[in-house]
């Protein structure tokens, strides 16, 4: 693996209001460097090709050579500008996203810190050191992006998985549909699959569960002169208590006193 070492344009802190007032969007340019930024303040808008994001401190800015980008201030921001063409840490900086979300902007503004330290400084070795923190900076934004990607890519196929099984328990509501079963279709680990069916649908299995067999129930109710008893066995409850129960709990009514009430507004239209 060949490692080229940048070289580097410029590092310091760049602050907009002191040379153009708030609120003003920054002409488009096309960037010939690597330019990462670590915001200061909060504020302002990134632009980067087609995509953009308020300027906050959990952020990392990475535009890549020949990218176009423009800013709506306030800005304030450390930064590295850098050129590099060739070699292994190019092609992986190349594969950066714009913008890194990050919980780490600390140990990063230690970074930025280090580097306007040093490259103010004209004390010996001070060369050694800004490379040093500048391969350090790569391979945290290296390390943190694969770590976004990964888990884009986990939210992908867990958000395919469950809209599966939701087909699946749509499909299927007369069948078990505890949660060890529907797990096991899914194939997670309970735990698991209660926390991702929780962040897909802001329920827990049996609250979907029970809401979509409620759902059914009322149509049955309404279309049909079925019985309590067929309706709860029809729609997945094992009994006709229990189905009562879970429908007065939903709808805050009895299924015998909300078939009444639907007929009684039938009859007023």
């Amino acid at each position: 693996m060949k490692i080229v070492l940048p070289e580097i344009v410029a590092i310091g802190i760049f602050n907009s209001s002191l040379i153009i007032s708030d609120n003003v969007v920054t002409k488009n340019r096309k960037t010939a460097m690597f330019e990462i930024e670590i915001p200061i303040e909060d504020g302002g808008i990134s632009f980067i090709e087609e995509q953009s994001m308020p300027i906050k401190s959990n952020i990392i800015i990475c535009v890549k050579p020949g990218q176009n980008r423009h800013t709506k201030t306030p800005f304030k921001c450390y930064y590295i500008h850098m050129i590099l063409n060739e070699g292994a840490l190019y092609e992986k900086l190349m594969e950066l996203p714009d913008f890194i979300l990050t919980d780490k902007y600390n140990k990063y503004c230690e970074i930025f810190k280090s580097l306007c330290l040093h490259y103010d400084s004209a004390l010996e070795n001070d060369d050694i050191a800004l490379q040093s923190l500048i391969l350090e900076l790569s391979y945290s934004l290296i390390n943190e992006s694969q770590k976004m990607q990964h888990l884009q890519n986990a939210k992908y196929s867990n958000k395919k998985t469950i809209e599966k099984v939701i087909e699946y328990i749509n499909n299927n509501l007369t069948e078990d549909l505890s949660l060890n079963k529907v797990a096991s279709y899914a194939g997670f680990s309970a735990v698991y699959f209660h926390n991702c069916f929780k962040t897909a649908t802001g329920k827990t299995l049996r609250e979907y569960v029970e809401e979509q067999r409620i759902k059914k129930a009322v149509n049955i109710l309404i279309s049909t002169d079925s019985t309590l008893t067929d309706v709860a066995y029809e729609c997945g409850f094992s009994s006709q208590s229990y189905f009562s129960l879970a429908f007065k709990r939903r709808m805050k009514m009895t299924p015998r006193e909300y078939v009444k009430e639907v007929i009684k507004r039938y009859e007023e239209e």
